[in-house]
């Protein structure tokens, strides 16, 4: 991928000395929706859930410098800041059987959980290399299009979760189930806090449709919808898969009940299978600045006419 991308800088500086051509300066910026591609799946002997996968909003903002050959196609490079995300929904209950409380005694913990949310972000710096594809649709009207692939650099990223757990203890030696006693652990809970994921560099393509009109002489308005799907998994690989688990407020309850000591994202538990690739589509808006390369009357492209 990395020498198509290089491929194509040759080729756009090639293309620059030839005659008879004409270069575009383009920035945008947009947004719409995205996902991480992953289900989870959780429904054993000892935990019975319901997922839903939302997705979270992505945005994107872009500039480029782009070189036409001729009145129809053209090659681009530029930067792009750009953010993807993903978002679970939980709901179900959990249990550990045959665990041991503060006293001492053997019992079941059970664990409800309302309104749980994990969401995922992650903000790439990007390189798109773009193949741009114009021709008119009626009198300062054309339709545009671009394709290509990005180069994506990772460089923040973080789970962000919240919601509400109820813990109980199930006593089966005593025929009764105990909750609301926060001394020993059973109360409701509203949690709420960060994670964290490794992401890594991916290579991301992307299409964008759309129309293109002037709104002064060598500068036009275009709108597009675009897609994008990344080439590889959004984060590296894990040495395991962990358990999930919810934050506890002190050591000493971490120490009591350790499937409760730390809260793992969803996406780097047991519950979360899938490809895990970037995924958005959306809606972008921007300008175009033309600047021609020969006369005018050789130039049959957009925004450069008198009229």
């Amino acid at each position: 991928m990395r020498k198509i991308i290089i491929f194509g800088c040759l080729m756009l500086c090639r293309l620059m000395v030839q005659a008879d051509t004409y270069s575009m300066l383009e920035i945008s910026g947009g947004g719409g929706w995205s996902t991480m591609t992953y289900n989870l799946t959780g429904n054993t002997s000892t935990t019975q859930t319901s997922f839903s996968i939302p997705g979270s909003y992505n945005f994107t903002v872009h500039a480029a410098y782009g070189f036409f050959f001729n009145r129809y196609v053209g090659l681009g490079l530029g930067v792009d800041l750009s953010r993807y995300g993903g978002a679970a929904a939980i709901s179900g209950n959990m249990r550990w059987n045959d665990v041991t409380d503060s006293d001492g005694e053997k019992y079941n913990h059970l664990l409800t959980i309302n309104r749980w949310q994990d969401k995922q972000e992650i903000y790439y710096l990007e390189v798109p290399l773009t193949l741009y594809i114009a021709f008119p649709l009626a009198h300062h009207l054309d339709f545009s299009a671009e394709i290509g692939v990005k180069y994506a650099y990772p460089f923040l990223s973080k789970a962000v979760y919240a919601g509400e757990v109820e813990h109980q203890g199930e006593y089966p030696q005593w025929g009764m189930t105990i909750k609301d006693m926060p001394n020993h652990g059973f109360e409701t809970k509203h949690l709420e806090g960060t994670g964290s994921f490794i992401p890594q560099q991916n290579f991301i393509a992307f299409a964008k449709v759309g129309v293109e009109f002037p709104i002064a002489k060598r500068i036009a308005f275009f709108t597009h919808v675009y897609a994008t799907c990344g080439f590889k998994k959004a984060l590296k690989a894990e040495a395991e898969e962990h358990e999930l688990g919810f934050r506890e407020d002190t050591d000493a309850a971490a120490a009591l009940m350790p499937f409760m000591s730390t809260y793992t994202p969803l996406i780097n538990t047991q519950m979360a299978k899938g490809s895990f690739l970037p995924v958005s589509v959306g809606l972008e808006v921007g300008l175009r600045f033309f600047f021609p390369h020969t006369q005018r009357s050789h130039h049959p492209c957009r925004c450069l006419d008198d009229d």
